[in-house]
Order: C-alpha cells, then sequence, then structure tokens
C-alpha cells in the first residue's frame, strides 16, 4: 500500500492512505540503514496483520521530490509566504531568502500578506508592486477570514506550507483553512515587549484537506538553509534576474561591480525592484562569508 507520512511521534508514524490515517513503524531494515522517515514522506506500506488496531509497518521511502531538514518535511509543492507589513514589521531580505530557498529547492512560492486591515490601501499595493509578475501575491485577514477561500483554491491540489516570522498569523491563517473539520492549531498573541510573535506550533503535522490537497503545519518555519551553494548560483534565485543574466557582458557576472550589466541596468530603469536587489546582495554576502569560513 502507498500513503503519505503525516504526523512522526516517538517512533511512531501517521501513514495516510488518501482517506483515512493508521498508526505504525519503521521496518527493521530502515532502522539498520539508519534511514530517515519524514513528515510529507510517500512510503510504501504493510498492515500488521497480527496487530488488532490495524497497525502498519512501513517497508520503504519513495523517492521525494525535495526534502527540508529544518522544519523536518519532505514532498512540498508550495511554500506560502506569509508576513504582516506591521505587527510585526516587514524585514524583506528575511522574506526573500525564504523564497529564494523555496526556489533552491524547487518548490513554488507564494506572497501571503497577512493583517491587511492594519495598513492603508496605499501600503498594501506598495507591498504588492514588489512582486508583481514575480509571484502570486494575496491577503488574507486573520479577524474575519477574508482571503481564505482565494488561499485554499491556490493550494488544492497541492502539499502546501505555510512559513513567516513569527507572529504574522500563520496559525490563525491555518485555522481558517481547516475550518471544523479538524481540531484547531493553538494560535499564540505577540509579544508585547518585542511585538514578536510566540511559537504556537509544536510539532510537524500534515492536514489531508481532501482532493489531493496536503496542509503542512510546522513549528518556527521561518527561514530555509542557504547553505551548500555557491554565490554566483544565488542570481538564478530570483526569477526576474534568470532572463538577464544571460544578457550581461560577462557570463559570470554577479551584478554587483561589474560593467555592461544588465541587471544593474534594469534596477537603473525600474524594472527591477530596489528591495529586491539589496536582498539578492544580503544573500550573496552571507553566501561568501559562509564559503570563507568553511575554507
Amino acid at each position: 500500500m502507498i500513503g503519505r507520512v503525516v504526523k512522526g511521534i516517538g517512533g511512531f508514524y501517521f501513514v495516510h492512505d488518501g482517506e483515512h490515517a493508521v498508526m505504525g513503524k519503521a521496518r527493521g531494515n530502515l532502522k539498520r540503514n539508519k534511514e530517515l522517515i519524514y513528515v510529507g514522506d510517500i512510503v510504501d506500506y504493510d498492515i500488521d496483520a497480527n496487530d488488532s488496531d490495524d497497525e502498519c509497518v512501513i517497508n520503504r521511502v519513495i523517492e521525494r521530490r525535495n526534502f527540508l531538514t529544518r522544519p523536518p518535511v519532505s514532498n512540498l509543492d508550495m511554500l506560502v509566504v506569509v508576513f504582516s507589513l506591521r505587527h510585526p514589521a516587514v524585514n524583506y531580505p528575511v522574506i526573500d531568502k525564504l523564497l529564494a530557498g523555496a526556489e533552491k529547492n524547487g518548490i513554488k512560492p507564494v506572497i501571503c500578506v497577512s493583517k491587511p486591515d492594519l495598513v492603508s490601501s496605499d501600503e498594501l499595493a506598495e507591498c504588492r508592486g514588489i512582486y508583481r509578475d514575480i509571484y502570486p501575491v494575496l491577503s488574507v485577514n486573520g479577524n474575519t477570514g477574508e482571503g481564505t477561500e482565494e488561499l485554499l483554491e491556490m493550494i488544492r491540489g497541492r502539499s502546501a506550507a505555510l512559513a513567516g516570522p513569527s507572529g504574522v498569523g500563520k496559525s490563525t491563517i491555518t485555522n481558517h483553512i481547516l475550518g471544523d473539520s479538524v481540531a484547531a492549531v493553538a494560535t499564540g498573541e505577540i509579544s508585547g515587549k518585542t511585538r514578536r510573535g510566540r511559537h504556537t506550533t509544536r510539532h510537524v503535522e500534515v492536514f489531508p484537506l481532501g482532493g489531493g490537497t496536503y496542509l503542512y503545519d510546522t513549528p518556527g518555519f521561518t527561514s530555509l538553509d542557504m547553505d551548500e551553494i555557491e554565490a554566483v548560483r544565488i542570481r538564478e534565485l530570483l526569477p526576474e534576474f534568470r532572463e538577464l543574466n544571460h544578457r550581461c557582458r560577462y557570463a559570470d557576472c554577479m551584478h554587483i561591480n561589474e560593467p555592461e550589466c544588465a541587471v544593474k541596468e534594469a534596477l537603473a530603469a525600474g524594472r527591477i525592484n530596489r528591495s529586491r536587489y539589496d536582498s539578492y546582495i544580503m544573500m550573496t554576502e552571507e553566501v561568501k562569508a559562509w564559503q570563507k569560513q568553511r575554507r
């Protein structure tokens, strides 16, 4: 039988077959080989005929499309990057690093601006303008649930996770998506002193929503590692750079100090957003510093 691991606790795994979940353990060969099982893994399993509670035994993990180590999840199709413009204020370099990390792992990014009621329509439009024609952008009001249906339609038929800084309302949005079908996810208030959110999700879990839709609920999903990547590859992770990368004078142009750079020309002409370019510089410098430490 084939199913998806939707939860793992203390060496036990819950495998969902599209209709219901059964609890089980990994077969001995997986343990001996120290093969990790991630939440989100597609696995081959058998129902344990000797167990009256219909427990299962996982035989093998089917090849993953992708996997992340922090949080430990696999087979994501879509990453919904959630952020608010106020309470907490947006940090665009952090958001852009999340987006680049999704690109690096072959995961489709989507932008979700939360708490739109706290800002003016002009501020919201300015934010949307940064990512216009790059990624899908939508807003969800956690207080009213407005925008939830649009988000649900966007993730339909896909395996999706919400990521972003704490305190932006990811758990509240998750509750709106799940509705009354499953137990509500805990939500937390913004810390009065730091204006940052308190982490409320405690373990990785996947909620099957039917029709091939799976919502990953992950604790502290605020960043994606950019390790093990060459600095020159960062330019490939920004969609608006990709076509221009091959129009520069130098094939390995880093779009920083080189002459006749198509990206810098597009930046000067306003075709590339300054905020996105600044994030690119930050990520490039970060990767270079990481590589230098490893030498």
